[in-house]
Parts: C-alpha cells; structure tokens; sequence
C-alpha cells in the first residue's frame, strides 16, 4: 500500500482541532429522575453499560472524527499494488500440438498451461493481449484484446490440434504484432531451445513454459507390412524414451481378431525392432503396446494393405508439357521408354498415347492421342458432362483443331462440337482423342488441374485414400454422382461432411476412418507426425528484452472510490443522528 499525495498529510490539523474543541467545551448531563427513590436503580443502570451510554450521548462526535479522518485519507489517495504482466502489449504463443497430450501433474500438459494462462489473464491490467495457436498455419484466437470475459472465453475453448507444432512459423507470425512495442511473450510448449527465439528485439521479453518433469513414454516410432507369397510380413519399431528398462506386451490384430502377442522389454532410451512373418491377409494392421504411461497417443498405430497409386509413369513419345504438368502439381513423374510400357512392373499409373495396350495393362491408364489412327480436323466448343473429371478443369474455353476417332463401347464425358473428345473405358480408364499440340491446352489452367483429377480418378479405384497428417487440407476428386461424402470413424461415429469439389479436411484425433457415399466407401487414415511421438523434457526460462526489464511491473489500484462510499453512509448517519436530537440542539 501506499500514497500518492502526501502533501495534503497537512489537513489532518482539521480533525485534531476538532478534537481539542469537544475537549475543551463545557460538558453537562441532563439525567432527569422522578423521583429519589428511582436514583439507585437509574445509577445500576448506567454503570452497568457505561460504554453503550457514552456511545449514545457522543455519537455525533465519533461520526464526525471517523468522516475527517477519512477524508483526510482520501485526499492521500492511498493504493494499493499488484503485481502486473511487464510491457505495453502481451503476447501468448500456445501449443497445440499432440505432444501437448503428455500427462503432467495428474492432468495433461495442455490443461496445465491453460490453468497458467488463466492466472496470467488476471494479471493483464489493461494491457491488449494476442492469442496465437501453433499448427501448420498459426491461428490468432484473440487479437489485441483487452476484455478479460472474452479472453478467457476463449482460452476454455482452446483445444489440442494434433497437428505438427511449427513453432518457427509461429515465431514469425507473431513478430508481425510486434510494432516497436515494448512486448511480453509467453510461450507455451514442451520443449523449446533458446536459439530457436529471435532475440534481436530490444523491446520484447520472452517468457517459456515448458515441460519441467521427466516423462514416462514408450513410443512405436514405425510400423510397416507387406505381402509376401507366404502371407503378411510386418516390422515393428518401439522406442523406450524414458531412463528405466521397460517391459510390456507388443499386439498385432486386423480388422477380424487378434494376431500375435508378443512380451518385450525395452532398455532405457533405446528402440528395438521387432519382426513378425506368415500373418493372416488382412484389410489393415494395427499395432498397440498395452502400457500406462504418460503419453497414450503414440501406442498405437495401423499400416492399409492398399497401395495407393501415388506415382505416374509418361511414355516419352508424349509431349513435355504432359509431364511438366503433372509435376506441377507436386505429382512424382517418371519417364519411360515407349516400348517398355507394357514391361513395366512398378505400381503407378501410366500415361502413353498406345491404345492398342488398353486390354493388356492390368493397371489404371491415362492415354492422351492415338498412335492407331489418323486425326480428323473439328469445328465448335468443349461440351462436358457432369463428370469428376470436371469438377475443376473447365475446358469451355480450350480450342482443339482435331480429334481422333472415338473408342466403340467407351462412354463420352466431353465433346468437341459433335464429336468425342474425351471417353472413359469400362475399366476406368481415361482416353483424350487428341494429341496435346492439337491443341491450346497447355496455355490454360485447366490442363495440370485436368491432369491431376485423372490422377486422383484413376487412383479412385483403389479404396484406400491414404494416410494423412491431423486437420490436413487436401483436395480429392472422389468421382461420385451424389457430390457429397461423408466421413466416420471405424467404430461407426459419424464425423462430418464434404462435397465433392471442395476442401478436404481430415480429422484431427489420429485412427482409421471410412469416406462414405451411398454404397461407395474409402478408407483412409490419420496419423501422428515423427516428431509429435518425441517427448522430450524441457524448461521454463525468460530471456528480457533491455526496455521491457526496465518497467516496474505492478499496477496500482486506488482507495479512493471506495472512500467516498463509506464517507456518504457516514454523511447519511450524522445526519440521522442529527434529527433524532433535535437540530437546535
């Protein structure tokens, strides 16, 4: 506590003079008494409550010295201090990443720095705090917010992204708020090494809270399976993180029953592999060590039996354009030779203009041009139908100067006046009947985006999607007429909704999903990042910036409004005590 005018100590002569004044003035009291005989018991009755008689007969007077006393106080304006967050501006920097799931203090680690942030909060003193969450593209929560419901509002629904934490884009993102302001940051993690922090700023502090405590773990790093001519072969890969020797059980199952149990023992911060032969064909291959320990997440995890078709293979008789427009897409492309297309035995999709292959490959083809038949030339627009192929490719605005001749028994999806540009084959397979130089194509969008929906078409075929990081964005073009896809966990539980054309998000919680559409299903399955099965103890540290440390960091609150509530109650008294009296008395 303390007092900001001490020059006015010198009004307290004013409640000292009034105290001489009812010492010095003549005092008389009136006890009237009807009669000797009562005089006893009036006497009884004062010496058995002298305090209470004096009390009533002075009342004004000790009213009026507790009102000049205060206000006397008042005029001090006394304080008192807390202790405030340092810095014009705050800056939180949260975590979300699925290591942030590490038990800690019989809760998780999340929790914990969400109860610190909660007791930082109250702390702010009217300074603007920014909320910025990690993740793959950091995320403000709040920004320059200084209405504490709100924040803490917000804070309650701070949840655990899973997703790889990024903090260096954090980092980077959050010196954009940074301005030439004197800034405290507070970062909240596992584990972040100083280095890592842009300390180039005079004027921000930085404040880290981190994982303090040794953590229990035993992680499978890697799990993988193939098929062999004897069944499923699989390798394992568990990793012991903490410093005592560990002993559980490794489980193998599929989508039916329980394969393999097998007991381990693990010594302290290495990993070991494990390997399993001759297992039952299965859809899938899910791994779990039944262990408590402090983090749960990366106990498990699955391996699908499906490939999928991730890599295409051009016959080098095309034109360069075709392939530059499927590497422009982030596609992995390999050259071949076009006599060795239908000796090739890597799995992929093929891309030839070799018509003549379309019953002998026994694997999704993309054939752009005949090498079979002679091209007619054609007059008019690109006519398309509603086709997934479509769904981002518009050719309304592509010329073709000539075709070659359709494919009997194949279904046309898109014409060039009235005839066949584009065909599909019973199979799946995708035929252009025009070689690319016939064409402006490649000066339009639409050729790598037209380009990349047959990859994902011909990939279509396969059940199996892939497998995806938590909350990653991906683009599919999954080729159903209803145009809507559903997804669902293993167990059935319904998720959430896309449309085709649109955004795919996968979920954030790691497990085996289902893609659903009528009767058309795709598995597909999210998993944790290297990194996130990596706990690793950390440190709680602040790094000052020169101007920041400089700043006293408490706030003060004043007495005074709460002064003058009690002084006009006091004022109200008087005056009660006043009337009752009589005021010519």
């Amino acid at each position: 506590m303390g007092f900001n005018q001490l020059l006015f100590l010198w009004t307290a002569i004013f409640p000292i003079a009034v105290l001489l004044y009812y010492f010095f003035r003549k005092k008389y009291t009136k006890q009237p008494v009807s009669s000797t005989l009562f005089w006893k018991e009036v006497m009884k009755e004062t010496k058995a409550s002298p305090y209470l008689q004096h009390l009533q007969r002075n009342a004004l007077f000790y009213l009026q010295m507790l009102a000049m006393l205060l206000l006397v106080l008042a005029l001090l304006q006394p304080f008192w201090k807390t202790k405030a967050l340092a810095g014009e501006q705050i800056v939180f920097i949260v975590d979300t990443s699925a290591t942030m799931a590490v038990a800690s203090d019989n809760t998780t680690l999340f929790e914990k720095h969400k109860k610190e942030m909660m007791t930082l909060v109250d702390q702010l003193s009217g300074k603007p705090l920014t909320i910025i969450t990690t993740g793959n593209q950091p995320s403000v929560i709040v920004r320059q917010e200084t209405n504490l419901g709100l924040i803490k509002e917000e804070l309650a629904k701070l949840e655990i992204s899973y997703e790889e934490e990024n903090m260096s884009k954090s980092l980077d993102f959050a010196q954009s708020f940074f301005q030439n302001k004197e800034t405290s940051v507070y970062i909240f993690t596992d584990q972040l090494d100083r280095q890592s922090l842009p300390l180039q700023f005079d004027t921000v502090s930085w404040n880290v809270k981190g994982l303090t405590t040794d953590a229990l773990n035993l992680s499978i790093k890697r799990f993988g399976a193939t098929t062999t001519a004897s069944g499923i072969s699989a390798l394992i890969q568990v990793e012991n993180q903490s410093n005592k020797e560990q002993q559980t059980e490794v489980i193998l199952s599929n989508e039916e029953k329980e394969l393999v149990k097998k007991q381990i023992t693990v010594p302290p911060n290495e990993t070991i592999t494990l390997s399993f032969d001759e297992l039952k064909e299965s859809t899938y291959l899910k791994a779990f060590i039944p262990i408590q320990d402090q983090y749960t997440l990366d106990n498990s995890m699955t391996v699908f039996m499906q490939n999928q078709l991730s890599k295409v293979f051009v016959d080098n008789s095309l034109h360069s354009l075709v392939r530059t427009a499927f590497q422009s897409m982030d596609i992995e492309v390999s050259s071949i030779q076009a006599e060795q297309v239908n000796l090739l035995k890597e799995e992929g999709i093929i891309v030839t203009n070799q018509l003549v292959l379309d019953d002998q490959l026994e694997r999704p083809s993309l054939f752009i041009g005949r090498n079979d038949q002679q091209a007619k030339e054609v007059n008019g627009e690109i006519q398309t139908t509603d086709h997934a192929l479509f769904s981002f490719a518009n050719l309304s605005d592509v010329y073709v100067r000539a075709v070659y001749p359709p494919i009997e028994g194949y279904t046309t999806i898109a014409t060039v006046g009235e005839d066949p540009f584009v065909q599909v084959s019973e199979r799946g397979n995708i035929i252009v009947l025009a070689d690319i130089q016939m064409t402006d194509w490649p000066l339009h969008p639409s050729f790598p985006l037209f380009m990349w929906s047959a990859k994902e078409q011909l990939s279509a075929g396969n059940t199996y999607l892939g497998t995806f990081s938590p909350n990653e964005r991906k683009p599919l073009s999954l080729g159903s007429t209803t145009n809507e896809w559903e997804v669902y966990t293993k167990d059935d539980s319904y998720e959430y909704s896309i449309e085709n054309g649109g955004a795919f998000i996968a979920p954030k919680e790691p497990g085996l999903y289902v893609l659903r559409s009528k009767e058309e299903e795709k598995n597909f399955a999210v998993a944790l990042a290297q990194k996130e099965k990596e706990i690793v103890k950390g440190d709680s540290y602040e790094i000052g910036g020169q101007q920041v440390d400089a700043q006293e960091n408490y706030t003060q609150y004043s007495f005074v409004p709460y002064l003058l509530v009690v002084l006009l109650l006091l004022f109200v008294m008087e005056w009660e005590v006043q009337r009752r009296r009589g005021f010519t008395n």
